[in-house]
């Protein structure tokens, strides 16, 4: 095995994020850690506000200005990049060169990331030629070439229409053209399915696979649908109020046996097509907002397995194994979600 097959593509190590609100600094990431390899998809996975798409803004020196990295650093195809220092402008300048060629963003809402007054092809080409020395004409071609990579059918005719002509999926596969023109090696997805009816959806992964093996990129998807993640990703991390609950570069192992409870709570909270008896289950109260986070395990007020253990100390990664992360005091060591299921059925 070479080299660059055995290091990461990605690699984020100790990232602590705090967000400004109203004067008060609150912690919305805290210590986070996963690496993604090169052609692997990686679901990070978690309830709104778990702090997922803060991690993939941070990656890309795009917070809001109210957010504030406190430590953590990216390796990315082996350079390594400090993200609390990126008010220090020769390393912002280092992470937005990134931007790309290197790593590149799909937003949830290609109607507000699309320009609505330029034609959808132009802003292909522009993203083409911000990333590679060619003429507009052979930038066009490509743009064509790269609409039809993405699944649309008669792109020659669409290159030249404006964004309201077309339906949200096409808008979607317009935004992900634009995404992969500069030949990116890591592609973050940040929910680019939520708005897409069923059918669509299922279209959009599809050509996510599809660019997967054609470019040999690596994903991050962020989604809370574990259905998603059960059809495109290999590995998964599981995020709870801005903290690692579970992670694992074998999802079926995660899927198949879960051990930390949140993950076992979100497996139980997903429609199952081949359950039709189950009732479907939901996680009790919610998740605390920034300034209500408490010491130690932040899903313990939820947990059907707490102890008062639980809430004492940060918790620690107790899984033992190189290859997963479980920050469990009182993992799901005996209990296999088909158990649960048999008990929700019967």
């Amino acid at each position: 095995m070479t080299e660059n097959m055995k290091r990461p593509l990605l690699a984020v190590e100790d990232l602590t994020l705090a967000l400004g609100l109203g004067g008060e600094e609150f912690n919305a990431l805290e210590h986070l850690s996963f690496a993604l390899r090169e052609g692997e998809a990686r679901g990070l996975v978690g309830e709104s506000g778990s702090g997922k798409s803060l991690t993939l803004r941070a990656i890309l020196g795009l917070l809001p200005p109210n957010a504030v990295v406190k430590s953590g650093t990216m390796t990315f195809d082996g350079e390594e990049f400090d993200l609390a220092r990126q008010s220090n402008r020769s390393e912002r300048r280092r992470i937005e060169r990134l931007r790309g060629s290197g790593i590149s963003m799909i937003f949830q809402e290609p109607s507000v990331a699309l320009n609505p007054v330029i034609p959808v092809g132009e802003q292909i080409v522009d993203a083409v030629l911000r990333r590679d020395h060619m003429t507009k004409k052979h930038a066009r071609e490509y743009a064509i070439h790269l609409m039809e990579l993405v699944g649309i059918h008669d792109a020659t005719a669409k290159v030249d229409a404006y964004p309201f002509e077309l339906s949200g999926g096409l808008k979607q596969r317009v935004m992900i053209a634009a995404a992969v023109a500069g030949k990116p090696r890591l592609i973050l997805c940040d929910e680019p399915t939520t708005a897409l009816d069923v059918t669509v959806q299922k279209q959009i992964l599809s050509v996510f696979t599809h660019l997967r093996d054609e470019l040999g990129a690596g994903l991050l998807y962020v989604t809370h649908d574990l259905a998603v993640v059960a059809q495109l990703c290999d590995s998964v991390t599981v995020l709870y109020s801005g903290n690692v609950m579970e992670s694992s570069s074998d999802l079926r192992a995660v899927f198949d046996h879960p051990r930390h409870p949140y993950t076992e709570a979100l497996l139980r909270s997903t429609p199952d097509v081949d359950q039709i008896g189950r009732r479907l289950y939901s996680i009790p109260g919610s998740a605390p907002s920034l300034d209500e986070r408490m010491v130690g395990c932040p899903f313990a007020p939820r947990c059907e397995y707490r102890q008062d253990d639980c809430g004492q100390q940060r918790i620690p990664d107790l899984s033992k194994t190189p290859e997963r992360t479980v920050h469990c005091l009182h993992q799901v060591e005996k209990r296999t979600l088909d158990a649960v299921l048999e008990e929700e059925t019967s």
